[in-house]
């Protein structure tokens, strides 16, 4: 009732925030499934009701609430947008079109120098960038480079037929390189997302209710369950746990483990009161901590970690990691409305005024922080704080150059 009711009253947030979203969607379930009592594979301990559901429940209603307000708050008052001009013509569509040629030819020609998991065995997603030719665009591109897609949302309307090329050749790369699902359902999401944030139409949720959509729904969720379930029938990777039907396993992977870090946490450090570490460094890299403490088998962790593997939502657990309960609410309540919140405000506005490539700037640290706000990693803070910073810097000076211009008039 209360996503719904959120999503009524400015349906442009919510699907600004729809990964939280997705998140919350997730977990809950897993958590309600969790607190009934199975076997957790990933810590190797049966679970049991410890209060887990309603806690996250609460964060999920103290984040939108926060969210919310923050945007409320900021209709008073308005931003300075820059935008970059060649010949007093503004350039930053052209710019961002080049950005993405240039991206994806970098990342192809990578590609074609280096092992690929889609036709090497040996190599996975987890292990194409280290072995990659140039394994440093890894930290400058990120491992999907999600920001293509959201720039040829931005530009698809003057550009639709070079946009739709460029957006299948992203999703060909990623596919080349051991991606998967994520990278579609991100893309599509980042696509569309701009489209969203200036579209002047109320949705009419009864409009798209129709056998058209039925039917696309059900070839696209066919599809993926056929693909899952083959390769579950093939690997059988709850076999440890007993697990050895394609869909049982299906089940379990969609409902046992999403949320078995919140019940960690929470039943750890809440529920049995093991002291907390009250160690902010922690929170930097707090999903390598919780994997530490909850992983069932300890050997060769550090290897995999090193390689990229995580256990999924880390956050808010890390959060009960390491403060008590009204701490970390209090930590939880600023890191949102300052590095959550007011960015994604900031993102629509520049989107609004067409500045495109700072738009394209702070998308890419706005999907890092939302990346940290849900795996629990806040070194990817670091990004948006320092362009926060940083703009903060460029508004001010250019506050004073107008107040100057002013009395010189």
């Amino acid at each position: 009732m209360f996503l719904y009711a959120i999503t009524r009253k400015d349906y442009k947030i919510v699907f600004l925030f729809g990964l939280l979203v997705f998140q919350g969607l997730t977990i809950i379930p897993s958590l309600i499934y969790l607190e009934e009592g199975i076997y957790i594979s990933e810590q190797g301990r049966d679970s049991f009701f410890v209060g887990a559901t309603f806690m996250y429940v609460m964060y999920f209603f103290i984040t939108f609430t926060v969210i919310f307000m923050v945007f409320e708050l900021m209709k008073r008052f308005k931003t300075s947008q820059p935008v970059f001009r060649l010949n007093n013509n503004i350039v930053d569509e052209k710019i961002i079109f080049y950005i993405v040629v240039f991206t994806l030819l970098i990342l192809y020609y990578n590609a074609s120098q280096s092992r690929l998991p889609l036709f090497d065995p040996t190599v996975t997603r987890f292990t194409y960038w280290p072995n990659s030719k140039l394994p440093f665009l890894n930290k400058i591109l990120g491992n999907t480079s999600i920001f293509i897609p959201f720039i040829l949302g931005l530009i698809y309307k003057n550009n639709k037929t070079k946009c739709l090329i460029l957006l299948a050749l992203y999703f060909v790369y990623n596919f080349l390189i051991g991606q998967k699902f994520s990278p579609i359902i991100l893309g599509f999401f980042s696509f569309f997302l701009p489209m969203v944030l200036v579209s002047e139409r109320k949705i009419n949720f009864k409009r798209y209710i129709n056998m058209k959509t039925i039917i696309v729904i059900a070839l696209i969720v066919g599809s993926v369950y056929t693909v899952i379930y083959k390769r579950y029938e093939r690997r059988r990777p709850y076999a440890v746990i007993k697990i050895y039907d394609p869909n049982e396993a299906m089940f379990y992977r969609a409902f046992g483990l999403q949320g078995h870090l919140m019940w960690g946490t929470v039943e750890t450090y809440v529920y049995n009161d093991k002291p907390h570490s009250y160690n902010p460094l922690d929170l930097s890299y707090g999903m390598q901590h919780l994997m530490r403490e909850f992983a069932a088998k300890k050997s060769n962790l550090d290897k995999a970690i090193s390689n990229g593997f995580n256990f999924t939502n880390g956050y808010p657990s890390i959060l009960f990691y390491t403060y008590p309960i009204f701490l970390a609410l209090i930590l939880h309540i600023l890191v949102t409305a300052i590095l959550i919140a007011f960015p994604g405000w900031l993102l629509i506005q520049f989107i609004k005024a067409r500045a495109y490539v700072m738009a394209v700037i702070l998308f890419q640290f706005f999907n890092w922080a939302i990346y940290a706000i849900t795996m629990g990693y806040f070194y990817k803070f670091n990004f948006i704080i320092g362009f926060l910073l940083l703009y903060g810097a460029y508004t001010s000076i250019n506050y004073k150059n107008k107040i100057k211009l002013k009395r010189l008039r």
